[in-house]
């Protein structure tokens, strides 16, 4: 394809962490021409130049609509990876579809998904939420309904300040219930507070706590799974103990600033000294047509979660610009192929290892509560770069 016809796809935050994630995955490609775009346009013109691919730069305000507008103009697609999403709300989707373009955002903007016609939006992709609600579908591929999943988020790095801001703005508006577990219906308090189980990969037990997000109860619902949980896990005591403290008020702008200032210390604190890594795990336990007996895990770990979050948008705002989602707005983890998602990390995400197993002797699975090793025998399928 001519350079010139190539579909251009503008990313608002383009030089931040997860917006050059998302532009060298892109760029890699080679079917695109991008636009990048940010506050500051200096920024963005030196971050295009560095690119393996036809690129622009023009400045953009994402918090204003005209300036979004400007931006959206031309691109067959637009990919937000700009923060915080519960701030920004919904001005970039709207600004892009006025423009006559399509959209993708790396986080959820928190507004109802009014759909507009002949448009198309995929929100939520990202590592969590996006990724993480792939993990159910990929692993239940050819078994019977009914089956039960266990998932876990474990990262060990410095936040950054926006990140800070989405994780706390999330987990006060509603995005999961804590203690729950889905048994066809959300059922509040089933589950321990907090207990230690070891995560693949990772050297020692991580404290962790249940945490039934929407995206989960979406997945289940979906699939017909008869039990399905989650959990966040931690690896070390100063986040945690950040978000004990920052629970069950009702802060205003500076307290939440204060707060996600307090919280990107800690996490610098944790990692202090030591190889920053995010790790997504889950375990299916199921049947198969036959009746037999089934267990299938995947673990999914990279160096930098900035990284993997704008991969994800990446290969999203790639599947819309190709046609491979349905008009309408809709969930990352309802219209992505998992497996698509995943041979994508795989093969074009550098520091990014994927190990998918499978049991199919029930004697030799383990149950809960932990998630195990991850080093189950059976087929084995790994990739890594």
């Amino acid at each position: 394809m001519s350079p010139r016809r190539a579909p251009l796809i503008g990313i608002i935050g383009g030089y931040g962490a997860v917006g050059r994630s998302a532009a060298r995955s892109l760029a890699a490609q080679g079917r695109f021409r991008l636009r990048l775009g940010g506050r500051d346009g200096e920024a963005a013109r030196a971050c295009a130049a560095r690119l393996a691919a036809p690129a622009e730069a023009m400045a953009v305000d994402a918090g204003d609509a005209r300036s979004l507008g400007r931006f959206s103009q031309g691109c067959r697609t637009v990919l937000n990876c700009a923060g915080p999403a519960y701030l920004l709300a919904d001005r970039a989707r709207r600004a892009a579809f006025a423009a006559g373009a399509d959209y993708v955002d790396v986080m959820d903007d928190g507004r109802p998904a009014d759909p507009v016609p002949g448009r198309t939006a995929v929100l939520s992709a990202g590592l969590m939420p996006g990724l993480s609600g792939l993990l159910p579908g990929l692993l239940s591929q050819g078994l019977d309904p009914g089956g039960e999943f266990t998932g876990c988020y474990a990262g060990l790095g410095t936040l950054t300040r926006t990140g800070a801001l989405d994780y706390l703005l999330s987990a006060e508006r509603g995005y999961g219930t804590p203690m729950a577990v889905w048994r066809g219906r959300v059922v509040p308090s089933a589950l321990a507070v907090e207990l230690h189980f070891p995560v693949p990969g990772v050297p020692r037990p991580l404290t962790a706590h249940p945490f039934l997000t929407e995206e989960l109860v979406d997945r289940a619902r979906e699939l017909g799974l008869g039990e399905a949980r989650w959990y966040n896990a931690f690896d070390g005591d100063a986040v945690l103990g950040t978000l004990k403290r920052s629970r069950g008020g009702h802060p205003g702008a500076r307290d939440l600033a204060a707060r996600a200032e307090e919280l990107v210390r800690s996490s610098a604190l944790d990692a202090a000294g030591r190889t920053p890594y995010h790790v997504l795990w889950g375990r299916l336990e199921g049947s198969d047509q036959e009746g037999n007996a089934v267990s299938r895990a995947i673990v999914i770990r990279g160096e930098d979660g900035s990284r993997l979050t704008g991969a994800v948008g990446a290969f999203a705002a790639a599947a819309v610009c190709g046609g491979q989602v349905l008009r309408g707005v809709h969930q990352a983890s309802a219209v992505l192929s998992p497996q698509a998602v995943v041979d994508w990390l795989r093969t074009g995400v550098p520091g990014v290892t994927v190990r998918q197993t499978t049991v199919s002797s029930p004697t030799d699975a383990e149950r809960r509560p932990g998630p195990g090793d991850g080093t189950e025998a059976g087929g084995v399928d790994e990739g890594t770069l």
